[in-house]
């Protein structure tokens, strides 16, 4: 079995000026530090994260990190010779959680971002909190890019719709929608915003959700109107008040 060492030690952390627990820090989630000469620490389940042995070509039996179950070793010489980059990055599941909370609270979507391909393996273990952390890594993408859309930001919300719609969250899964439109029309995308506030006001019609019918509504007169469509943006807006 092999032994993990557990970070510690608090640092300041320069923006905020205060003293915060060292998983806190989005410095420690920043590449650095001494790397190994065949490789650099990468997350994957059949190779060594410090030597780069891979487990299906060579035999060799590899163990996950304990604390972040994100690194994998195939022995204790090598978890150990590699701990002085790994420790910058290692984090528990919880503490990752409660690290990104603590970002969002700051409105550090730059720092949210940082984290994204970390979480990944947290999303693998526990599927029921995959959707909302999707919703928040959109509006992370879209924020760091000062309220302008952006493309990562439809990718993610578009994941987050279907798996919404596979666990049948349909309330969440027409609101998703909505902020999915609103982010393609920041992006110009008018037509494919409008497929979206319609596929909205589908799900809200079909399950009685009248706030998300009254957002696709209000959403689809705005774009009629703004294509010169004045006379359907005004009935669809009068339905967006009906169902308030």
């Amino acid at each position: 079995m092999i032994i993990h060492a557990s970070p510690s030690g608090d640092k300041k952390d320069n923006q905020h000026g205060e003293t915060l627990p060292k998983w806190l820090r989005v410095a420690a989630w920043e590449q650095g530090g001494e790397e190994s000469p065949q490789r650099s620490e990468a997350a994957s389940a059949d190779t060594c994260s410090y030597c780069g042995k891979v487990a299906k070509k060579k035999g060799v039996v590899l163990q996950r990190c304990s604390i972040c179950k994100h690194a994998s070793y195939c022995g204790a010489k090598c978890q150990q010779a590699g701990w002085k980059r790994h420790k910058k990055t290692c984090v528990s599941d919880v503490d990752l959680e409660k690290k990104l909370m603590i970002l969002v609270g700051m409105e550090d979507w730059r720092g949210v971002m940082a984290c994204e391909g970390r979480v990944e393996g947290m999303l693998e273990r526990k599927p029921h909190v995959r959707p909302g952390w999707l919703g928040m890594f959109a509006l992370a993408h879209t924020e760091a890019s000062l309220g302008a859309g952006s493309t990562a930001a439809c990718s993610l919300m578009e994941q987050q719709i279907d798996l919404l719609g596979t666990i049948q969250h349909f309330r969440d899964q027409g609101d998703a929608m909505c902020r999915a439109a609103e982010n393609l029309e920041l992006l110009g995308r008018r037509e494919q915003a409008a497929k979206q506030y319609e596929r909205a006001r589908a799900v809200a019609e079909a399950h009685g959700f009248f706030q998300v019918e009254c957002t696709a509504c209000e959403g689809l007169g705005d774009l009629a109107i703004k294509d010169g469509r004045f006379s359907e943006g005004l009935d669809l807006l009068r339905n967006a008040l009906a169902a308030v």
